[in-house]
């Protein structure tokens, strides 16, 4: 099988395994394995599902060499579609589209996708070495005590730099965004666990507004992408919100063909967030970056 041959399984490997989303168990089952895979498109974290159900952390041969660990002679790489980037000269818009010049154009140099490749990564599973340099996750978070507080207030601090969030007390919803104002809302009676699942829920759909402006799309797909974001970040973060998360997926979802119609946007709104965490100067997030391939 040649590379073309083996994109073009890999693609429709990733087709049918959407087609067989149907519940929303099986929804979560995938969102709680984009957690650990937040980087990774949503087709390649399909790939990676596919071959290695049981992964949990996935690298190229030479990132695990930088972080002192070696793959294991004879184990079996994770084939992932790998973007192939080119350089491309294109004529530079003008500031002022009104107006037109008598003047030379301008060019700028873009990067522009020209197609995919096949590329291997491999689970830690499959490596051995020095454990010094590998990221730890934050893991075991539950209930809603000092832990729980300290997390929601460290997640506060860092996404105020973003938005202005305010607690507000006597709503009857548990959080809100503001489209005009930018104003994140969280009702300040809930338990801290809430909190954070809120704020993030919230902080979801701001991004989402971002990304994808368009007016047409219906709240509801708005509500699954938030939600669904909010549990991947979640679950990155060691808490699990499974009970809550999935009353409110069934309160929203339509048909299962919403959630093949979102899976991308949730992909790339978690790992906006998750990436912001890693970079923010807060220590207590910094352990949730992963090294580049």
């Amino acid at each position: 099988m040649n590379n073309a041959e083996k994109i073009k399984a890999a693609l429709n490997r990733i087709e049918e395994s959407l087609a067989t989303i149907n519940t929303n168990e099986d929804w979560l089952k995938f969102l709680k394995f984009q957690s650990l895979f937040y980087r990774y498109s949503y087709g390649n974290t399909i790939l990676i599902f596919l071959q290695n159900p049981e992964a949990s952390y996935v690298m190229g041969y030479k990132s695990w060499n930088k972080l002192g660990r070696y793959v294991r002679k004879g184990s079996k790489g994770l084939a992932i579609l790998a973007p192939c980037i080119k350089k491309v000269e294109v004529f530079k818009e003008p500031e002022n589209k009104i107006e037109y010049h008598d003047q030379e154009g301008e060019k700028e140099t873009k990067k522009v996708l020209s197609g995919f490749r096949i590329a291997y990564v491999y689970d830690i599973a499959d490596t051995d070495g020095s454990d010094e340099m590998l990221p730890v996750l934050v893991k075991g978070l539950s209930g809603n005590g000092d832990t729980e507080k300290e997390i929601y207030d460290r997640l506060y601090s860092v996404l105020s730099k973003e938005f202005t969030i305010q607690e507000v007390s006597g709503t009857a919803s548990k959080g809100s965004y503001n489209l005009e104002s930018r104003i994140i809302s969280i009702r300040s009676d809930l338990e801290y666990l809430q909190r954070i699942k809120t704020l993030l829920h919230e902080t979801a759909h701001a991004y989402d507004f971002e990304m994808n402006p368009e007016e047409d799309i219906p709240r509801n797909r708005r509500e699954l992408v938030a939600e669904s974001v909010a549990y991947v970040v979640s679950m990155r973060l060691g808490l699990d919100t499974t009970s809550y998360t999935m009353s409110y997926l069934q309160s929203w979802l339509k048909t299962k063909e919403e959630l093949k119609t979102i899976a991308d946007t949730v992909q790339k709104v978690s790992y906006r967030i998750i990436n912001m965490l890693a970079e923010s100067n807060d220590s207590a997030f910094s352990n949730l970056k992963e090294s580049e391939d």
